[in-house]
């Protein structure tokens, strides 16, 4: 069988404010994506070797975590916030739960929806760069708790 690639493009990001930690009932798609590293689960290891042992080592996964990033394009000040911006920017302002969105990432025109959702920590900072560059900023979403598949 020929494996025929997709492209990071098929991917989407939505977002949804944080309250309480309820299912979400609004998705907000964020625009102006450039660049994506999909969510990426991360174990932690942890030696578990013995000194009476041999020397081969030994580690354990004690624990698993996940983070996504993405660059994503700004609008020029004179024109209207991206709304899935807006709620990232307004998120990483904020600490504790005021810092907290839900995320969704799915890929396009996958029948049915296939993907993962989560709650996140947000990091948006504005990107600097020569006067010829594009306004951009570089978004980190750091998980709390575990990705879900999207069973919609």
């Amino acid at each position: 069988m020929t494996i025929t690639p997709g492209v990071l493009g098929d991917w989407l990001l939505e977002v949804a404010e944080y309250t309480d930690g309820l299912t979400p009932t609004t998705w907000t798609p964020v625009n102006g994506i450039m660049e994506l590293t999909p969510p990426q689960p991360e174990k932690n290891y942890e030696d578990d070797g013995e000194f009476d042992g041999t020397h081969w080592g030994s580690q354990v996964a004690t624990g698993i975590s996940w983070t996504a990033e993405a660059t994503v394009k700004t609008p020029r000040a004179t024109l209207p916030a991206d709304p899935g911006q807006a709620i990232l920017k307004a998120a990483s302002r904020e600490v504790l739960e005021g810092g907290f969105v839900h995320v969704r990432f799915s890929q396009r025109g996958s029948t049915p929806k296939t993907g993962d959702e989560g709650i996140a920590d947000v990091q948006l900072v504005d990107a600097g760069g020569p006067k010829t560059d594009l306004t951009t900023a570089e978004l980190t979403l750091t998980g709390r708790g575990a990705l879900i598949p999207i069973t919609a």
